[in-house]
């Protein structure tokens, strides 16, 4: 009889899982706080599947941590070695900023998002921010509702964004006042963006930071962190100033979370059409519109999907992982993408 045994280790809590071969049988022994020598039998076939988990953890330790689920190990194992394979040549990052680059919380204090850190600058009225802070009672449950479909929103959400963006236009702003507010309410990136950004430049890897928030400020919060890089890309809702510096309107298309895909892309940009040759994509993202953002890369061959579950995560947690390839639970740090290219750089 053909016995054989290994070790590895499930990431939807924390256990040991113990497979062992036996004829044309595949046992796996679970142990964990939870799990107390229960044995489930799978045909053989299924011993591939461990093979993938076993290998890439072993590339990625960090993927076996119990915040990381993972549903298809065999795609996120495919996937991973196109990476690896591509090397840094081949990559590049597109990713989403309010949540994603940055943290939604720091000991259970929610932080602000771009859209917030406006809302918060002391010299606005009192009105503006009761206003603004009505709109987001009113639409965000609308906008995390897994129940309402992505047709029914996009109208709810385009009424959002054109109202806080009505209400900026109103509020005797100027240009300088976006440094101010920005050193005033500081924007907090997760811990390791500074050190993965930074990693990215050093490798001439781009970024495409993709937002449905305010560009003016997410300018300045990279500025004050000094991450106004040659790799790094904004796309987002930018505003116009007269000549003496007075917010005028908005330019360009409206981006929200359910549009940010090549048609929010300037017609003048060739972006996408300058990174042809780099068709390996992590994409990073807090909701499932972020998911759309790589449409345009030209052609996409491997596209590795992260993200980051902050908000109402047992509602939500299936819905992500059929979407995302790596679904990171109330994780405040940039570690699982750090650790993933870094895998890539070591083949360098």
């Amino acid at each position: 009889m053909n016995f054989s045994r290994k070790l590895i280790t499930n990431t939807s809590y924390p256990r040991r899982v113990v497979v062992e071969r036996i004829g044309k049988a595949i046992r796996y022994s679970l142990s964990s706080s939870k799990t107390r020598g229960h044995q489930i039998c799978r045909p053989a076939q299924h011993i591939h599947i461990v093979k993938i988990m076993d290998d890439v953890i072993r590339l990625i330790p960090n993927l076996q941590l119990s915040h990381v689920h993972i549903k298809d190990w065999k795609s996120v194992g495919e996937k991973v070695t196109h990476l690896i394979v591509g090397g840094h040549e081949k990559l590049q990052v597109i990713a989403d900023f309010d949540f994603t680059l940055t943290k939604f919380h720091t000991n259970g204090m929610r932080k602000l998002s771009c859209h917030g850190v406006v809302e918060n600058y002391s010299k606005l009225p009192e009105h503006f921010k009761v206003k603004s802070r009505e709109m987001f009672n009113k639409y965000y449950p609308i906008e995390i509702d897994q129940n309402i479909s992505v047709e029914e929103k996009i109208p709810l959400m385009i009424e959002w964004y054109d109202g806080a963006h009505e209400l900026l236009e109103n509020s005797n702003l100027f240009k300088c006042d976006f440094a101010c507010m920005v050193k005033e309410n500081p924007i907090e990136f997760r811990d390791g963006t500074l050190q993965f950004m930074k990693d990215l430049n050093g490798s001439s890897i781009p970024i495409l930071v993709f937002s449905a928030g305010v560009g003016d400020v997410i300018d300045e919060a990279l500025l004050a962190n000094n991450l106004t890089q040659d790799n790094v890309k904004v796309i987002s809702n930018y505003m116009t100033f007269n000549a003496e510096g007075k917010l005028v309107k908005f330019t360009g298309k409206l981006i929200h979370m359910y549009n940010k895909n090549e048609s929010s892309v300037p017609h003048s940009s060739t972006y996408f059409q300058d990174l042809s040759h780099r068709h390996n994509v992590i994409l990073m993202g807090d909701s499932l519109g972020d998911l759309q953002m790589s449409k345009g890369v030209e052609p996409p061959s491997t596209i590795l999907t992260i993200g980051f579950l902050n908000d109402k995560i047992e509602e939500r947690l299936e819905k992500y992982k059929e979407e995302f390839d790596i679904v990171l639970v109330d994780d405040q740090t940039m570690n699982i993408p750090d650790s993933i290219l870094r895998s890539v750089l070591a083949t360098n």
